[in-house]
């Protein structure tokens, strides 16, 4: 009696063990709202370099960009050696948004997730924002 006992709790355990096992690796993804949606760390980083990779290369020849600065879907910050005392400093920071702009809607961005919710930013030699 205590055999098929012990057999029966084996049996049990061995299904409801299989069947936790399966579930718990199923690849379906619930449906929650974008919002809420599992982000994958590998994919911001491929996109992030390559909006960045991309924002550089755009802005090479011009002589006045240092760093660029992403925040993820967020905003792009472009840093520059641009004076706050330059008379030019507002021109330039048109002409630096106006090329962004147009590298944001290239085809070789296009694969990035939500490109056009960037704000873009120019801040001066002194690390401050351009108004």
């Amino acid at each position: 009696m205590k055999k098929s006992i012990i057999g029966l709790v084996i049996i049990v355990c061995i299904a409801f063990g299989a069947y936790f096992g399966f579930n718990y690796n199923s690849e379906e993804k619930p449906n929650l709202p974008e919002s809420e949606q599992i982000v994958d760390p590998e994919n911001i980083g491929r996109e992030m370099s390559l909006l960045q990779l991309q924002v550089m290369e755009g802005l090479k020849d011009n002589g006045i960009v240092g760093d660029i600065l992403t925040d993820y879907q967020e905003s792009i910050t472009i840093q520059t050696s641009i004076k706050s005392s330059d008379k030019d400093a507002e021109a330039l920071k048109s002409d630096i948004e106006e090329t962004v702009n147009e590298i944001l809607k290239s085809e070789e961005l296009k694969s990035v997730s939500k490109v056009d919710s960037y704000k873009i930013y120019v801040s001066n030699k002194d690390g401050e924002i351009i108004k």
